[in-house]
C-alpha cells in the first residue's frame, strides 16, 4: 500500500470520526437560547456561588455553605479544626477534610474525631 493511500484512508477514518461526533453533539446539545441563559447567570454569579454549584459541594451543600461563611470570619493564619463523627468512614472524613482545606486555604485544616451536633460536621479554629 502506497503512502498516498494510507494517507487518504486515514484522513478518510478521520473525517467519518469527526462526522459522527458532530452528528452526535447537535442531537445532544441544548438550544442555543438555553446556553446563552445559563452562560449570563454563571458570569452573573459570584465567586461563592460559582463554587457551591461546582461538582465539588454537589453531594455537600451544607458543609459548602459552612466553609464559605467560615472563610469570612476565620483570620488567614489560624488554622482549623474540622470534627466529625467517630461513625464516619475515614474516606469520607478525608474527602470533607480535603473540601475544606481547598475552601479555607492558606489555613491547614485538620480531621478530629467527636460530638458534631445535627449538621454532622463542626469547624472551629485550631487551639494555639
Amino acid at each position: 500500500m502506497s503512502l498516498s493511500v494510507r494517507r487518504a484512508a486515514a484522513l478518510l477514518v478521520a473525517l467519518a470520526a469527526l462526522a459522527l461526533l458532530a452528528a452526535r453533539a447537535v442531537e445532544s446539545v441544548t438550544p442555543l437560547g438555553a446556553s446563552l441563559s445559563v452562560a449570563k447567570r454563571f458570569w452573573r454569579a459570584g465567586s461563592q456561588t460559582r463554587l457551591l454549584n461546582s461538582r465539588l459541594f454537589r453531594r455537600d451543600p451544607d458543609l459548602g455553605a459552612v466553609l464559605v461563611t467560615r472563610d469570612r470570619f476565620l483570620p488567614l493564619d489560624a488554622d482549623v479544626v474540622l470534627t466529625v463523627p467517630p461513625s464516619l468512614p475515614e474516606d469520607a472524613a478525608e474527602e470533607m477534610r480535603r473540601k475544606a482545606a481547598f475552601v479555607l486555604a492558606p489555613r491547614r485544616v485538620t480531621l478530629a474525631r467527636g460530638e458534631t451536633g445535627r449538621e454532622g460536621f463542626a469547624l472551629a479554629p485550631a487551639p494555639r
